[in-house]
């Protein structure tokens, strides 16, 4: 099936107004000191990191929320399956209020910051440097864009044979390399959340003295749920990619949740992490020879 039918390409803009600038009586007064000519520049916050870091801190976020749930495609875009449009948009959109509250909030509290700034920089303070209110606003966008994945049927104008073969070529290409970038991030995440599975059931039983009693116990190793819980959150995504993936990769994920045992298991039996670990150790060797494929 095509891929155009079960996935689309996303992308995540944002903007802030510049955040740092070269000041020039310091660069030249660090240089007239050290008997320096060229060899850098002094570069001064404009802001206060501590105020603008809720703004930075929401761009995190939706970034890493847009990693999780997305494979890489390239040139900033990432592919998005087509099942998880709604949910994706909604969390989204929530990331993009929260950003303009953050925004808004960080100019409410104008006169903080500017006497912040004027704190932190003392002689390095200018005035000057900063925009007026209206166009800072203007500088802050978060924006998502949404696009097809476009093949070589998707132009629809008239070209030369010679011309329409060159660009079927160009468009097969690069669908071709960010196809197999697709194809490898399966197999590089999966192989990230088993990895941290094999890791932490090859732990052994840790000595412990009780404090109350003072009696030395061994207890069994410690085991968060989220070392099974991202190895399913993998698992769904892969399968809502199912119908553009290869049947050899669906059959290891397969293997995988199967493998996976609830965390209390790892915690309770000493036989049952040592079975996963013997398991992850072949999963892991198939998943390096799938990416050296």
């Amino acid at each position: 099936m095509s891929i155009k039918d079960h996935a689309l390409l996303v992308s995540l803009s944002v903007n802030k107004p510049q955040m740092t600038q070269k000041d020039s009586k310091a660069t030249a007064d660090a240089e007239s000191a050290n008997n320096a000519h060229g060899a850098g520049q002094y570069r001064k916050d404009l802001y206060p990191k501590s105020l603008v870091q809720p703004i930075s801190l929401i761009e995190s976020q939706a970034r890493a929320y847009i990693e999780s749930t997305t494979y890489p495609w390239g040139r900033g875009e990432n592919m998005l399956p087509s099942a998880r449009f709604m949910q994706f948009a909604e969390r989204i959109g929530k990331y993009e209020l929260e950003f303009d509250q953050a925004v808004t909030a960080f100019l409410n509290n104008w006169s903080n910051v500017m006497m912040h700034a004027q704190a932190s920089q003392g002689g390095l303070f200018d005035p000057s440097a900063y925009p007026d209110l209206t166009d800072l606003r203007s500088a802050f966008r978060f924006k998502i864009n949404y696009r097809p994945i476009t093949d070589v049927t998707d132009f629809r104008v008239a070209m030369q044979e010679e011309e329409l073969a060159a660009l079927r070529q160009q468009v097969e290409e690069a669908t071709k390399e960010s196809m197999n970038a697709v194809l490898r991030a399966p197999l590089e995440r999966l192989k990230e959340v088993v990895s941290r599975l094999h890791e932490v059931t090859g732990r052994t039983e840790r000595v412990a003295i009780d404090k109350r009693t003072g009696r030395t116990e061994v207890r069994a190793p410690i085991f968060r749920d989220s070392v099974c819980e991202n190895i399913a959150e993998e698992i769904n995504l892969l399968h809502d990619f199912a119908e553009i993936l290869p049947d050899n990769i669906i059959a290891l994920a397969k293997t995988v949740i199967d493998t996976t045992p609830h965390p209390q298991q790892l915690r309770d039996d000493p036989a049952k992490r040592k079975e996963v670990n013997i398991q992850t150790t072949a999963l892991l060797a198939s998943i390096n020879s799938m990416l050296e494929d």
